[in-house]
């Protein structure tokens, strides 16, 4: 198996932080603990994590990986989260709350997406990251100051204001 090319960081990158639990070998493999397939799974499913709170937050994921500042920061973030995923490979403490426990990494791995990429969308934004739906996305302006303006007044069509800007106004009594 090999990494999706959707996806951010590599084994190498992972490698960097947890080679303690590689038991003398060189990379991950068939005989560690996580295998490397594994591990690709693990980056993957940080990646895919990711890749939708990006899409979330209107960014175009294709263009974060066009953006070699943004796809650095990506590649960090999925890194980190697959790190995490092989550490709870590891022998634990148990399930409980207790210190030392890790199954809180099991926790959150969508809600920590979305806090990076809500973190970071204005500095991609601004390094020139595609925005391939714009917050914008949807707004009409419907401002306009008399019914007779609008474009579709007698459109029974579409769905008419129940009531109309000054409609109990007496000319009169001014």
């Amino acid at each position: 198996m090999t990494i999706r090319s959707d996806s951010y960081s590599s084994t190498g990158e992972v490698k960097a932080f947890t080679r303690h639990l590689l038991d003398g070998q060189s990379a991950f493999n068939s005989t560690t603990r996580p295998s490397a397939t594994e591990l690709e799974k693990f980056i993957d499913r940080a990646s895919a994590a990711l890749n939708l709170s990006l899409a979330k937050t209107g960014l175009s994921p294709s263009g974060v990986r066009a953006n070699s500042t943004a796809k650095l920061a990506c590649d960090d973030w999925v890194t980190a989260q697959a790190a995490m995923y092989v550490e709870m490979t590891q022998r634990g403490t148990g399930w409980s709350d207790a210190q030392g426990n890790r199954t809180s990494y099991f926790k959150g791995l969508y809600g920590r997406a979305d806090e990076f990429t809500k973190g970071n969308a204005l500095g991609f934004k601004r390094l020139g990251v595609t925005v391939s739906a714009p917050m914008s996305q949807g707004l009409t302006f419907t401002g306009l100051d008399a019914l007779d303006e609008r474009a579709d007044p007698d459109d029974t069509a579409l769905a008419q204001p129940k009531f109309r800007q000054g409609q109990w106004d007496n000319p009169l009594s001014s």
